[in-house]
Formats: C-alpha cells, sequence, structure tokens
C-alpha cells in the first residue's frame, strides 16, 4: 500500500479517486479472507491499468526522478519522507552502528537555487536563456536535493561546490551525503544530477517496489 501511494504520489497522479478504489479492495479483501490479505491487495492494485488508479512502473519513478521538479510539486513534507526513505535504505545495507535516521532534517539543494554567482554556465554555452531554463529546472529535481541539519544548510547556502562539497565531508554523517561525495564530479553540473538521480532511483525502487516486484 505504501509503494502504491508514494509512488503515484512522485509521479503526480491524482488521488480523487482512492475512495472508489479502496472501497472495492476492501470487498476484494472480504472475499479472499484474511490468510491471502497481502497477496490479494498486491493483485488488485497490480491489476489497475487506467491513469486514475495505475501503481507506476520503475521506469515511470526514474522519469520522474530524472525530469520532475519535485521540490516545486511536493510539499516538503512529502518530500522528506522521500529523501528519508531513501536514507533508511542506504542505512539498512551497511553496517552501521545505527539503522535510525536523525530527526530534524531539513532539504538542502546542491547547486542552489541562486547559482548565478558562483555556478556559471560554461563558457561555451550556446543558448545562455535555454540552458538557465532547464538548469533552473533540474536543481528541483531530486538528484540536485539531499537532507542536512538546519544549521549545517544554513551554513552551506549559496556556497561554491567546493566548498560545498569540503563541508559536507566535514560535518554530515548521513549516507546520502556520504554516497554523494564518494561519487562526486569534480564539476557539479546537469550531468552529475542526473547521474544522482538515477542512484537515488536505484534505492528508492528497493524501499518502494513495483507489484511485479513483490514475491
Amino acid at each position: 500500500l505504501e509503494s502504491y501511494l508514494v509512488r503515484r504520489m512522485v509521479c503526480g497522479m491524482s488521488a480523487r479517486t482512492y475512495g472508489q478504489i479502496f472501497v472495492q479492495l476492501l470487498k476484494e479483501l472480504e472475499r479472499s479472507g484474511p490468510e491471502t490479505a497481502g497477496d490479494t491487495v498486491v493483485r488488485y492494485l497490480g491489476q489497475q491499468e487506467v491513469n486514475s488508479s495505475l501503481w507506476p512502473d520503475d521506469q515511470s519513478l526514474l522519469e520522474t526522478f530524472t525530469t520532475s521538479r519535485l521540490y516545486s510539486s511536493l510539499t516538503r513534507g512529502r518530500l522528506n519522507l522521500i529523501l528519508q526513505g531513501i536514507e533508511g535504505e542506504l542505512r539498512a545495507r551497511s553496517m552501521t552502528e545505527t539503522q535510525a535516521v536523525p530527526g530534524g532534517l531539513s532539504i538542502e539543494h546542491i547547486m542552489p537555487q541562486s547559482w548565478h554567482r558562483h555556478w556559471p554556465l560554461p563558457d561555451d554555452t550556446a543558448d545562455a536563456e535555454r540552458a538557465s531554463a532547464s538548469r533552473n529546472r533540474l536543481i528541483q529535481s531530486i538528484g540536485n536535493l539531499t537532507l542536512v541539519t538546519q544549521r549545517l544548510n544554513s551554513a552551506l547556502s549559496n556556497a561554491p561546490w567546493e566548498q560545498k562539497r569540503e563541508t559536507l565531508a566535514q560535518h554530515s554523517t548521513l549516507f546520502l551525503n556520504k554516497i554523494l561525495l564518494d561519487n562526486a564530479p569534480a564539476v557539479w553540473d546537469e550531468a552529475a544530477i542526473a547521474g544522482r538521480a538515477e542512484r537515488l532511483h536505484q534505492a528508492a525502487v528497493r524501499v518502494w517496489p513495483h507489484a511485479n516486484a513483490i514475491p
């Protein structure tokens, strides 16, 4: 149920028909009985084919991760839920002493929304206006977002990439940021954002698997 709802939320699908969908699901559960409730939920929701009730597949989730302005389309609480879920998955696959995700975290843009001063476009950019529009869209995508404490968020602010990378390495213990730094390129640009979005997607499909991947 969580996977179904989270995937639809991330992909921007409407919740308008949920009342009808779940009333029908309750009828299916009543017929099948409690012994097979889990299988019934997965089968019923996995069989939905119209957009109003579809369970988005991995490719749909990947397209959303790499192209959608999730920072603009989701509430901060919902976006925090996504990033914390991925952080929890990264911790669960590690040998860290604690699996608990710290509380009180805020969302940080790796490339800041005010990027013009310290994050200029390449000198050979042919169409600066189009490149700026593309960048403004990508910096709101999940590949450019991470979690930090509020104090660290204030310290990072609109600093250049070299400074942000050093500050994160010194002060952040989150796996989201550890893996970010382990894979960090010399320049944080559109290609780096897209690559990180794909890595976050790989973790997300483990946290919220599609019906086809649930045994």
